[in-house]
């Protein structure tokens, strides 16, 4: 038989990932385009939707020079995404505004507004999940709001690899996995949701049509094969969001799994076989990118961006990730009691307070920048332990964590949260988890693969080397834990 190929991309917030992977799931090609988003204002974060899709080009172009394969055998590509980032077009289809991102908190009046005119029970029962700056919801309704003009020509709205895949087939969709996360889907019916956008006066026509992860939803435009060196109609498949896409490319598919991704965020994903949302809504709940599945998902929004804030505005760009990481590494654990909150943009789980800010604690003349980094580091894992907790008390079980993302180029990250955790964290085998689950996706749109499961028992492959939690060290920073949560805010959630 002819081998088959497949080609999955992840749009992210500061770079596009695509690797083209064979049907047994080995990576054939990589491909990185770095990009940085535009921050016009303080709190305001943009991006031009464009170039996603240079970039987009530009990576496939380079994997199937880089692969050697023959273009003909590649049997589909499919997307992952930012999620929550919002699109704007016109009735031509042409963008009309810079994208709103994720990290974006203008928007922070508005949703202020919307808790108070709705109630955060209400938006519980509808939707199961909070409304926070930077999600669709919010920064429709600050255009709408603050920029009338735009408003009146708005047709269209779309998530990141939503954009990216119409320039590619002419197409407007999205998956249900990516739009739980506009604040505009009721996840437990898999439904936009008519009672929010009623009582928001947004029309449901502006959003897309909803389609399964595994779904095509059109095949490459002429114009753009020839573009990308693709087939002609080449099927291309919905996709899922950048947490749902890493999901399936590190094998979360199952109650009981754990996946922790540091990346410019920071997530906890967890997947459940039946619906139960947070009532207190510290902690996100998405339908997943399998059908008749959820899951539960912390975040935390500046993770590895709490590390490059470090070296780039307190540091002067002076020293790379890797030389941070292994003066950290140096430092005993606790920073000789220095604390660090990573509320850079304010925080999800489990405040869901977009005014939170940032701050060291505990400094003195005896700490230097190298406690700083620990700290830092400590700082962002204890972030992600909040969430941790909050399922276990949410009724989930764990035994041990997947982990992917920034925060696996070093030891000492996983090290970091197989102490904090208190749970055995191993990697994959396979780099750029979210495009590699993308390619998955594409690969079980197009038949390759009878099913998501299936895709997952062939192509994923745990690593062997596994960090343990060292008992005295977890036990250190379980008491570490309680100062640092004494030392920050009181409040689990905003009004």
């Amino acid at each position: 038989m002819k081998p088959r190929y497949l080609i999955g991309i992840d749009i992210g917030t500061s770079g596009l990932k695509c690797v083209l992977i064979d049907e047994a799931g080995q990576l054939r090609a990589a491909a990185y385009r770095a990009y940085a988003p535009d921050l016009p204002r303080p709190g305001w974060a943009e991006q031009d939707p464009d170039v996603w899709l240079h970039a987009a080009i530009s990576a496939v172009r380079e994997v199937i020079k880089l692969s050697g394969v023959d273009r003909n055998s590649i049997a589909g590509l499919s997307f992952s995404g930012q999620m929550h980032s919002a699109v704007f077009l016109d009735r031509d289809r042409r963008v009309i505004h810079p994208a709103i991102l994720w990290l974006d908190a203008r928007s922070a009046p508005q949703v202020a507004a919307l808790n108070h005119a709705i109630g955060r029970s209400q938006l519980a029962d509808w939707i199961g999940n909070p409304v926070m700056p930077g999600f669709m919801l919010s920064s429709l309704l600050w255009v709408k709001e603050e920029e009338p003009a735009t408003w009146d020509r708005l047709a269209h709205v779309l998530l990141a690899k939503d954009y990216v895949r119409l320039r590619l087939t002419g197409e407007i969709a999205t998956d249900f996995s990516d739009a739980s996360s506009t604040a505009l889907l009721d996840v437990q019916q898999h439904t936009w949701c008519d009672e929010l956008l009623r009582a928001v006066d947004i029309s449901i026509d502006l959003l897309p049509p909803l389609r399964s992860s595994t779904e095509v939803v059109g095949h490459l435009l002429p114009r753009m094969a020839e573009v990308l060196n693709l087939p002609a109609r080449l099927p291309v498949i919905c996709g899922a969001g950048d947490q749902e896409a890493q999901a399936i490319g590190n094998g979360i598919i199952r109650s009981g799994l754990l996946s922790s991704t540091i990346g410019t965020g920071g997530q906890l994903f967890t997947p459940i076989d039946r619906y139960r949302s947070d009532p207190q809504l510290r902690i996100h709940t998405f339908c997943h990118a399998l059908a008749d599945m959820w899951h539960w998902q912390a975040a935390t929004l500046t993770a590895g961006a709490s590390l490059r804030w470090l070296r780039d505005e307190v540091l002067g760009g002076r020293y790379s990730y890797q030389e941070l990481a292994d003066v950290a590494a140096s430092v005993e654990p606790g920073a000789e009691g220095l604390l660090f909150h990573p509320y850079l943009a304010g925080e999800r789980t489990p405040h869901m307070d977009p005014n939170l800010r940032g701050s060291f604690t505990g400094l003195s003349l005896r700490h230097t920048w190298q406690h700083m980094a620990r700290a830092v580091m400590e700082g962002v894992v204890f972030s992600l332990c909040d969430g941790l907790e909050l399922m276990r008390d949410l009724g989930a079980e764990f035994d041990q964590v997947i982990a992917s993302g920034g925060g696996t180029k070093h030891p000492l990250w996983l090290q970091l949260q197989a102490d904090v955790f208190a749970l055995p964290v191993r990697t994959t085998q396979t780099p750029e988890a979210a495009a590699f689950g993308a390619a998955l996706l594409a690969g079980v749109g197009t038949g390759v693969f009878e099913d998501v499961t299936a895709a997952c028992d062939r192509c994923v492959k745990w690593s062997e080397e596994v960090s343990y939690p060292r008992a005295e060290i977890t036990a250190f920073y379980r008491e570490r834990v309680k100062q640092w949560r004494e030392t920050g805010p009181s409040d689990n959630a905003n009004g």
